[in-house]
């Protein structure tokens, strides 16, 4: 095995456990076989906890026949290491076999680790081969052509967050082999082949895309194994769930808080139904979408075969707006027709801003936004509504403006930037402009009139952003720095 001698200066080892730094790791590191390392911070709570079981590992490993050195490392302090190995957490552990690294992620036992370092130990071991599949010009069309799903990396070796990315990448990809299907996850070295990187926009690293039958999608999941292996299997799944029932577009109707897209075909429509699944796949991040092939169904909704079909839940439905929209698929229409037209039905009139929705729905500038205790729970609809139809007779006069209510406890903070948090009024009301700007209404009793005021006045441009308002008035506002308030004013 070559293994050196296990040095038992008191300075160089620590109950049974060897500890190395920047200086001295190398020289101990270069003849051995088989190490076991752990990279540690003095201050973390799991480090001190697992200090007892990692000496008692150190002690049987010292005992093996021949020996296995056990080696910790402070990675505070031994920066150039923990650059080397990306450290990231602690502890970290990490088996070395004759120079080459093995990321260790299972329990950590005394028994768990010493059999993993045992089995590593042996002189038959070899590191197993990759399971993320290296693509090239000469085979890439090849193999995410005829794939299902692929997960596709392209990265530059020189780039940081690349090499953080690898290890748990090919964890994922050994994980994702084993499954039944097996997803594939291949990678490219977007320095070389460059063409293949230019084709797919790719001008920054690592870009990740998930490519379906040859056609590619932005990658927009976590960068970790667990996060990698969830996110692309439910990426696997169908882009649109089948509706069998009445009862289900029932259920999706009276109880849902989002748009309901709904495709309806029939059988013999395969041209449009796979168009309907191209499109799903690209919105699936958006939205939830829906297929049918009950006629049942169609007759339900009275829509023909080959419509798709964009339906707000009940309580967002008002008399200023159709129940449903519907599009045919003709031989003409593209994708792109579809997700326009799905975007541009998304919104009811008047919908509920939420966290959850914002980055989704309520991108759009000049956002009219109503604050209040919003509760669709039974014993406060119909509070909720009473406010919100006061909205929907101003919205409906003012298409090309977004309207939306929100609870107020959930956008405290919001409310705050807008110097409305202490306003007293039951119901406030703030515009969000492009740019930036925020417009608050005078806290004043809310009604139809006030707002339609409020509105036509923003739409003549006679109101003054809350930040040179504020600033005029000498009011200082967190998280605002005094030249901001300067530019704004």
């Amino acid at each position: 095995f070559g293994f050196a001698e296990i040095p038992t200066d008191d300075n160089f080892e620590e109950n049974g456990v060897i500890v190395l730094t920047d200086e001295n790791f190398e020289s101990f590191v270069a003849d051995q076989d088989t190490v076991l390392l752990e990279f540690y911070a003095p201050w973390c709570g799991h480090c001190k906890q697992f200090a007892s079981e990692y000496e008692n590992i150190a002690k049987t490993l010292k005992d093996n026949d021949p020996p296995i050195p056990v080696v910790k490392i402070d990675a505070t302090a031994a920066s150039k290491l923990a650059e080397k190995y990306d450290i990231s957490g602690y502890p970290t552990i990490k088996i070395l076999k004759k120079g080459q690294t093995i990321d260790y992620d299972g329990p950590r036992t005394e028994k768990a680790i010493v059999e993993k370092v045992r089995e590593i130990s042996h002189p038959d071991w070899k590191l197993p081969p990759e399971a993320t599949i290296v693509l090239t010009g000469d085979n890439f069309n090849e193999v995410v052509d005829n794939a299902d799903i692929i997960l596709v990396e392209f990265y530059a070796p020189w780039c940081g967050h690349c090499k953080k990315l690898a290890p748990e990448y090919e964890k994922a990809a050994q994980e994702l082999s084993k499954r039944t299907p097996a997803i594939t996850l291949a990678k490219v070295d977007a320095t070389v082949e460059t063409e293949l990187a230019k084709s797919y926009k790719v001008t920054g690293y690592p870009t990740l895309k998930i490519f379906r039958k040859g056609k590619a999608f932005d990658y927009n999941g976590p960068r970790e194994k667990y996060g990698i292996i969830d996110y692309i299997t439910e990426q696997a799944g169908p882009p649109s769930k089948q509706v069998q029932a009445i009862k289900q577009v029932q259920e999706h109707l009276k109880d849902g808080d989002d748009v309901v897209v709904l495709g309806v075909f029939s059988d013999n429509q395969k041209r449009e139904f796979e168009l309907y699944q191209d499109t799903a796949n690209a919105l699936r991040e958006d939205f939830k979408l829906y297929h049918t092939f009950s006629t049942d169904v169609a007759n339900f909704l009275k829509v023909p075969a080959g419509q798709i079909v964009v339906m707000h839940p009940e309580r967002f439905q008002s008399k200023y707006e159709p129940k449903m929209y519907s599009f045919m698929i003709q031989d003409t229409i593209t994708e792109e027709n579809i997700k326009d037209y799905i975007h541009k039905h998304a919104l009811p009139l008047v919908g509920h801003r939420t966290h959850a929705n914002d980055n989704k729905r309520y991108t759009k500038r000049p956002l009219f936004v109503v604050y209040y205790t919003v509760d669709f729970s039974f014993d406060h609809r119909t509070a909720t509504q009473y406010w919100r139809n006061k909205v929907l007779n101003i919205a409906k006069d003012f298409p090309e403006y977004t309207f939306a209510i929100a609870n107020e406890d959930d956008y405290a903070s919001e409310l705050k930037d807008l110097g409305l948090n202490e306003s007293g009024e039951e119901v406030n009301v703030a515009i969000l402009d492009t740019s930036g700007k925020k417009y608050a209404k005078d806290p004043e009793e809310f009604d139809s009139d006030s707002l339609r005021d409020f509105v036509l006045a923003f739409k003549k441009g006679k109101l003054t952003p809350v930040l040179a308002l504020l600033c005029s008035q000498g009011i200082a506002i967190e998280g605002y720095s005094d030249d901001l308030l300067l530019k704004e004013h």
